[in-house]
């Protein structure tokens, strides 16, 4: 096992330089906005930092406790996280890292992003993929990457009525999440809406994203997603349907809709993937292609790990 660097400092959040945060998050080569001082602020309860010199190099650690006992979490609707800079985070700079985490955090449970590859052995490490949609080449040529199935199900929405405008209330559209997301996360409670509720507000307020909406032919909402727009990308995030969305579709025009508006812009539309065979198969209907980032899990209270739910 390697030490920790010493020029890594733990800096509390109340003593962390927000502007000279977000200035190393803007300009990382793996920037995103999970990163980014305003987000980590309304997304969890709390975070702390480890710094490498004069922010050089930066990795969140959102934490919590329980029982008595200090963690490092994954927060909801937060797919990335890990180390950031201007400069290549080489393996050996995010093992560093991640055996900087200070010995008080007795559990770990973090996802790091596209650019981070640690080879330490300190931690579990498991693969996931996200996937990722270049808009650069315009709609024509990303049609005519859709599969057959989703061409298939677009027309099904079509033929159904369903029609594509944007959502400006936030609550109303959080409330819709939160209904029908219920059936399929237990574990993700009202604070957790709540908290992305104030991520959207802020996002916005600043022109950093939009929400989309589905309608059925008599204007009942019947599928949304939000969309964060910042570090040229375009994350698509919190996205759901009810029973008639899904029956007719719905996410397949909304999303279609979506590429129509923003083809040709210089940037990627990020569908935040998932290790499901059936939802990575969704996502790659689009033409959007997988990109690996990793999970790390440290353990140090093997017998009290169930205790640690969010």
């Amino acid at each position: 096992m390697k030490m920790s660097n010493p020029e890594i400092k733990f800096i509390k959040n109340k003593d962390i330089d927000r502007t000279k945060w977000d200035r190393c998050i803007d300009h990382s080569t793996s920037g995103i906005a999970y990163a980014s001082s305003w987000y980590l602020d309304r997304i969890c309860q709390h975070w702390d930092a480890l710094i490498w010199g004069d922010y050089l190099y930066v990795m969140p650690l959102p934490n919590n406790r329980k029982y008595g006992i200090r963690y490092i979490y994954q927060p909801f609707f937060t797919q990335q996280l890990g180390v950031f800079s201007a400069f290549q985070t080489e393996p050996e700079i995010v093992n560093q890292f991640l055996n900087s985490i200070p010995r008080q955090f007795r559990l770990t449970d973090m996802k790091l992003n596209l650019a981070n590859r640690p080879t330490t052995n300190s931690f579990i490490l498991e693969p996931n993929a996200t996937y990722q949609l270049h808009l650069e080449s315009g709609l024509e040529n990303i049609r005519n990457s859709y599969n057959s199935n989703t061409r298939r199900n677009i027309q099904k929405a079509i033929r159904n009525k369903v029609f594509i405008s944007q959502v400006f209330d936030i609550k109303f559209f959080r409330l819709f999440t939160q209904q029908n997301l219920k059936d399929h996360s237990t574990v993700v409670k009202l604070k957790h809406y709540i908290a992305l509720q104030k991520v959207i507000s802020y996002a916005l307020i600043n022109h950093l994203g939009e929400i989309y909406g589905a309608w059925d032919a008599t204007n009942n909402l019947i599928a949304s997603a939000f969309f964060l727009n910042t570090h040229q990308k375009y994350i698509f995030l919190a996205a759901s349907s009810n029973a008639q969305g899904i029956d007719q579709s719905a996410m397949f025009l909304l999303i279609d809709k979506f590429i129509s508006d923003k083809a040709g812009k210089n940037k990627i539309l990020d569908f935040e993937g998932s290790n499901l065979a059936g939802i990575a198969r969704f996502y790659a209907g689009f033409g959007a292609k997988p990109e690996t980032y990793y999970s790390i899990h440290q353990n140090k209270l093997p017998k009290l790990l169930q205790i640690f739910k969010r």
